[in-house]
C-alpha cells in the first residue's frame, strides 16, 4: 500500500470502529467493502486487519460490559462456528488465486445482505432460540466470517431476535466476535498468512481504535444508533451494488 491508500484505509478504519461502537456491527462491512471497491487493498489482506481491530475493538468494549454476557448462547453459537471459519479461510485463499471476480460479487452480496440486515429492527420471538438455531447461525456467520472477517450480520440479526434485554444482546454478539476474531487471527497465523505488511498496518490503525472507541461511546449523538444504521444501511447496498456491477 502506498502513502494515499493508506491514509484511506485508516479513514475506513476509523469509520468502522465509529459505526461498530455504537450499533454493535458493521466495522468490518465498511472496511472491507470500501478497501476493496475503492481498490486500496486485497480483500484477503483488509480481512486480516479487520480481524486484528475487531479483536481489540471488542475487547475495549467488553471491559465495561462483560457481565452481561450469555454464556450458553456464546458456547453454542462457537461450537458450530469455529470449524465454518477455518472452512471459510481456505475458499477465500481459493478464490484469491483464482477466481477474483467471483470472489468480489460473493462479497458484494454478503455485503448486501448484511446491511439489509442491519436496516431491520425485528420483534424478540416468545422464547429463545435452541441448539439447532444457534449451531446454524454460528456455521453461516463463521463462514462468511472466515472469508471476509464479515460474519456478524447473520449473528447479530439472530441475537436481536432472542427475548433478552439489549445490555445482554450487546454484550454477547461482541463476546462472539472477539472469539471469531481470534480464531481468524489464530489460522491465518498458523497457516503463514499473517505476514508483515498486514501487522505494519494494523499495528499504525491500533491507535485509532483506542482514541475511536471511547470516543464514540461517550459522545454519540441522541439517536445515534437509528442514524447510523439508517445511513449504513445505504452506504452498504451502494458499496455491494458497486461490487456487482464493477465485478
Amino acid at each position: 500500500m502506498d502513502g494515499i491508500d493508506t491514509v484511506i484505509f485508516l479513514l475506513l478504519v476509523i469509520i468502522g470502529v465509529y459505526v461498530q461502537t455504537i450499533t454493535g456491527f458493521a466495522m468490518g462491512l465498511l472496511i472491507v467493502g470500501g478497501a476493496t471497491i475503492l481498490n486500496v487493498a486485497s480483500i484477503a489482506f483488509t480481512a486480516a486487519v479487520v480481524s486484528l481491530l475487531s479483536l481489540l475493538n471488542a475487547a475495549l468494549v467488553l471491559r465495561h460490559s462483560h457481565k452481561f454476557i450469555d454464556w450458553p448462547i456464546v458456547t453454542a453459537i462457537s461450537i458450530a462456528m469455529l470449524p465454518s471459519i477455518a472452512a471459510g479461510i481456505y475458499i477465500l485463499s481459493l478464490l484469491s488465486s483464482s477466481e477474483a471476480v467471483v470472489l468480489r460479487r460473493i462479497l458484494g452480496l454478503a455485503i448486501m445482505l448484511a446491511g439489509t440486515l442491519l436496516i431491520l429492527k425485528p420483534e424478540p420471538w416468545a422464547r429463545q432460540s435452541g441448539r439447532l438455531s444457534s449451531a446454524v447461525t454460528g456455521i453461516a456467520g463463521g463462514l462468511i466470517g472466515g472469508m471476509f472477517s464479515t460474519g456478524g450480520a447473520p449473528i447479530a440479526f439472530f441475537m436481536y431476535r432472542q427475548p433478552l434485554a439489549l445490555a445482554v444482546v450487546r454484550a454477547t454478539l461482541l463476546a462472539i466476535f472477539t472469539l471469531t476474531n481470534l480464531a481468524r487471527t489464530l489460522f491465518i497465523g498458523v497457516s503463514g498468512q499473517l505476514d508483515r505488511d498486514i501487522i505494519l498496518v494494523s499495528a499504525i490503525a491500533i491507535p485509532l481504535v483506542l482514541i475511536v472507541t471511547p470516543l464514540a461511546r461517550h459522545w454519540s449523538p441522541a439517536n445515534a444508533d437509528t442514524l447510523i444504521r439508517k445511513s449504513v444501511f445505504l452506504l452498504l447496498i451502494v458499496i455491494g451494488l458497486s461490487l456487482l456491477i464493477s465485478s
